[in-house]
C-alpha cells in the first residue's frame, strides 16, 4: 500500500493519476490485508494529503474510482428468480458469489448512483435490509432481471477522504455536487438504506456536514446540496441528538452586532452565514410540515421550533432570516394548540410587538401576520407578495370566517407606526442639516390617490386600485407605500368584514391605533401635507376611545 500511495503522490498527468487510483481500488478489493494495512498506517489521511497537490488532475473518472473504493454494487435477482432460489440460496450468499468485475459503479451518473457492499455490514442490518422489502418486490412490476443497490463498505474512505472538504473545496463545483449526490443516494435508496445510515452515523456524518456548512469558501450551489443531504438524514427517525446539533449550529450563526449610539439597532449584514441559516430554516420547516404524529410534533417543537423562535426574535436579525422565523412560527402555531398556548402564556405576542417594529420594511411579515389572522397557511411561501394576495385571504363568496390570533393585529399597527416614526425622524434630521429632500413625497401622492371616492363597490375598487395589483417591494424606501397599502386594506376589511370590525373594537387595538394616528399626523404636519384619515377606519367608538386615552 505504501508503493501504491507513492504512485498517487508521484502522478504528474491525469492518466497517471487514473492508473494509480485504479491500482489502489483493485488492491483494496482483492486483498483484505491491504485494507487492514491502509487503515493501520493512516493511508486514507495520506491519500487526501497527496491529492491536495494533484486536484488539478482530478476529474469525474477519478471520483468514480473513489466511489468504487467506498461502496460496492449488489445485484438482486428479479422477483420470480428470487422466489425459486429463496429456499436454497440467501441474498448474502449471492453477494459472496458475485465477482468484483460485476460490481461496477459505472452507472452512477447524476441521478443514478447507489452501491452496496458485503464488507462491514452487521447481521442486523443485513437481515433488515435484505428481507424487509421482499414482499414489496414481489408486488412490483419489474421487468429487469436484476436490481442493483449500493452498500457502503469502506467507512474510512468516506470519513477521511470523501468528507474532507479541505480537499474538495479546491475541486470544481460539479465534482463537489456529484460527490454529495453519491452520499445522498446512499442514505435515500430503498435497499440497504438502514445499513448505510447506521455506518454513516457512526462516523458522525451530520457533524461533518455542519463543519462543512461553516466554511466560508464553499459555493452556494454546494451549500444547497449539503442542506438537502442533511435533511434526508434528519428525516430518518428524527433523532433528538441530530436535531439538537443542527439547532445549535443554526443558533451559532447569529452574532448580533453591537448597539450603535442612541441605542439604534444595527441589523446583521448579509453573508454566507445568513444564507446557510436561511437554507437550514427552510429545510427544518419542510421537515416539520411532514410530521403527522402529535407526540412526535410536540417533541419537535420542544427541540426545534421553540428554541429557534425564542432565540431569533431579535431586532438585530437579518430581515430574510426574520421572514423564515415568522414562517416557522406560523407553521408551529397552526400545527399545535399546545405550542400556541405556550406562546401566548409566555408573552410571545408582546415579544412580537417589541421586535417586529424593526422589520417595518418587510411586506412578507405583514402578509404572514394576516395569513395567521385569517387561518390561512403560511407555507409554502409566495415568491413575491402583492396586495391582491392580502385581499385573497378573505372568502370570495362573501361569507365570514372566524379570525384567529387577533392579538397579531397590534403587531401590524406597531410595524406601520414604526414606519412613520422613522420618516418623522428623518424629516427632523433633514431640517436640522438643511438637506431638504423629497422625504415622503411618494407617500403623499399615494395617499392623495388612495383617498379617492370608494363609496361604491369597495371590493371592485380595491381590486382595480394600482396599489392592490402592485408587488410590495421590501426595503426602507418602499416601506411608506407598503405600510399605507396595508392600512388601506385594513380600512376595507373594517367595512366589509364584521368579525374584523369587531376585533378592531378591542381596547388594546384602539390604543395602538391612537399611537399610530398621532405618528401619522406628526409626519404629515411636518411635511405640510394632508392628514392620514386612519380614524376613518369606521370604528364607531374611535372618538370615545381617544377621549378615554
Amino acid at each position: 500500500m505504501a508503493v501504491v500511495l507513492a504512485l498517487v503522490e508521484a502522478a504528474e498527468t491525469r492518466d497517471m493519476l487514473h492508473m494509480a487510483l485504479t491500482l489502489l481500488a483493485c488492491a483494496l478489493h482483492q486483498n483484505p490485508q491491504n485494507v487492514k494495512d491502509m487503515k493501520k498506517y493512516r493511508g486514507y489521511h495520506l491519500l487526501a494529503l497527496f491529492l491536495r497537490r494533484r486536484m488539478s488532475l482530478f476529474d469525474m473518472q477519478s471520483l468514480e474510482i473513489f466511489f468504487q473504493i467506498a461502496a460496492c454494487e449488489a445485484s438482486f435477482s428479479e422477483p420470480k428468480k428470487l422466489e425459486r432460489r429463496q429456499a436454497t440460496l440467501s441474498p448474502a450468499a449471492t453477494l459472496q458469489e458475485t465477482s468484483f468485475e460485476e460490481l461496477s459503479l459505472s452507472k452512477f451518473r447524476d441521478e443514478i448512483s447507489s452501491v452496496g457492499s458485503h464488507g462491514d455490514m452487521d447481521d442486523f442490518s443485513a437481515q433488515k435490509d435484505s428481507f424487509s422489502h421482499i414482499s414489496e418486490l414481489d408486488n412490483s412490476d419489474m421487468l429487469v432481471e436484476t436490481s442493483n443497490c449500493i452498500v457502503l463498505s469502506n467507512a474510512d474512505m468516506v470519513e477521511h477522504v470523501l468528507l474532507d472538504w479541505t480537499l474538495w473545496v479546491t475541486a470544481p463545483v460539479s465534482i463537489q455536487i456529484q460527490l454529495l449526490g453519491f452520499l445522498e443516494h446512499l442514505v435515500s435508496m430503498h435497499w440497504y438504506r438502514n445499513h448505510n445510515l447506521t455506518v454513516l452515523r457512526r462516523i458522525n456524518l451530520v457533524q461533518h456536514l455542519l463543519v462543512t456548512l461553516q466554511r466560508g469558501d464553499v459555493e452556494v450551489p454546494v451549500l444547497e446540496k449539503l442542506v438537502v443531504l442533511l435533511g434526508v438524514i434528519l428525516e430518518d427517525g428524527f433523532l433528538a441528538s441530530e436535531l439538537e446539533n443542527v439547532v445549535r449550529f443554526v443558533i451559532m450563526t447569529f452574532d448580533p452586532p453591537e448597539l450603535k449610539p442612541r441605542h439604534q439597532i444595527a441589523r446583521e449584514s448579509m453573508g454566507k452565514h445568513v444564507i446557510v441559516r436561511n437554507m437550514l430554516l427552510e429545510m427544518l420547516i419542510d421537515l416539520q410540515v411532514t410530521i403527522k404524529s402529535d407526540e412526535l410534533l410536540e417533541q419537535w417543537h420542544k427541540i426545534v421550533s421553540s428554541k429557534l423562535v425564542t432565540y431569533f426574535l431579535d431586532e438585530a436579525a437579518h430581515p430574510t432570516s426574520m421572514r423564515w422565523i415568522m414562517t416557522l412560527l406560523g407553521v408551529s402555531l397552526a400545527s399545535s394548540p399546545t405550542f400556541a398556548l405556550k406562546f401566548r402564556t409566555s408573552g410571545g405576542y408582546q415579544g412580537l410587538m417589541r421586535v417586529l417594529p424593526s422589520f417595518y420594511d418587510s411586506p412578507d411579515i405583514y402578509y404572514i401576520l394576516f395569513c395567521l389572522i385569517f387561518g390561512k397557511p403560511v407555507y409554502p411561501r409566495l415568491p413575491e407578495v402583492r396586495m391582491l394576495d392580502f385581499h385573497a385571504l378573505m372568502p370570495s363568496d362573501g361569507s365570514y370566517v372566524e379570525l384567529k390570533y387577533v392579538e397579531l393585529l397590534e403587531s401590524v399597527i406597531v410595524m406601520a407606526k414604526s414606519t412613520f416614526d422613522r420618516l418623522s425622524m428623518q424629516s427632523v434630521l433633514a431640517h436640522q442639516t438643511g438637506n431638504l429632500s423629497q422625504i415622503g413625497a411618494s407617500l403623499v401622492a399615494e395617499l392623495v390617490e388612495g383617498n379617492a371616492d370608494m363609496t361604491g363597490e369597495l371590493q371592485g375598487e380595491a381590486l382595480m386600485h394600482k396599489t392592490y395589483a402592485a408587488r410590495l417591494m421590501g426595503g426602507e424606501a418602499s416601506a411608506p407605500a407598503a405600510a399605507t397599502a396595508v392600512l388601506r386594506f385594513m380600512v376595507d376589511l373594517a367595512k366589509m368584514s364584521p368579525p374584523f370590525s369587531a376585533a378592531c373594537r378591542r381596547p388594546e387595538f384602539l390604543e395602538s391605533c391612537i399611537d399610530l394616528y398621532f405618528s401619522c399626523t406628526r409626519f404629515v404636519f411636518r411635511h405640510a401635507a394632508i392628514c392620514i384619515l386612519f380614524s376613518g377606519c369606521y370604528i364607531e367608538n374611535f372618538g370615545t376611545a381617544c377621549s378615554q386615552f
